[in-house]
């Protein structure tokens, strides 16, 4: 039986900024973007990869140090950006139009 490999590099934790960089054979995401997005950019190059790859951001929840880069991000980047409704719509008035 083949295994799939899961890499999972923590790009940020902290009050200064949560930002998970999650990688399977299928799929490229972030689970939360709570640094800037110029920084995101810069840490994920540093593990030879590139937001151009990511498939989408999953948010957990609406604290700045979760969300600060996600509008950015997803904007510049054209990436979809997933959360439960309390959260998309509270997050939005943190960091503007998201997607």
């Amino acid at each position: 039986m083949e295994q799939a490999a899961l890499r999972v590099c923590v790009l940020g934790s902290g009050s200064k900024g949560n930002c998970t960089y999650i990688e399977s054979p299928e799929s490229h995401i972030l689970l939360d973007a709570g640094l800037s997005a110029r920084e995101i950019e810069r840490r994920l190059q540093h593990i030879g990869r590139s937001p151009e790859t990511l498939d989408g951001v999953l948010i957990s929840h609406e604290h700045i140090d979760h969300i600060q880069g996600v509008g950015a991000l997803a904007r510049r980047y054209q990436i979809p950006v997933y959360a439960n409704p309390g959260t998309w719509r509270r997050a939005q008035h943190v960091v503007g139009v998201v997607a």
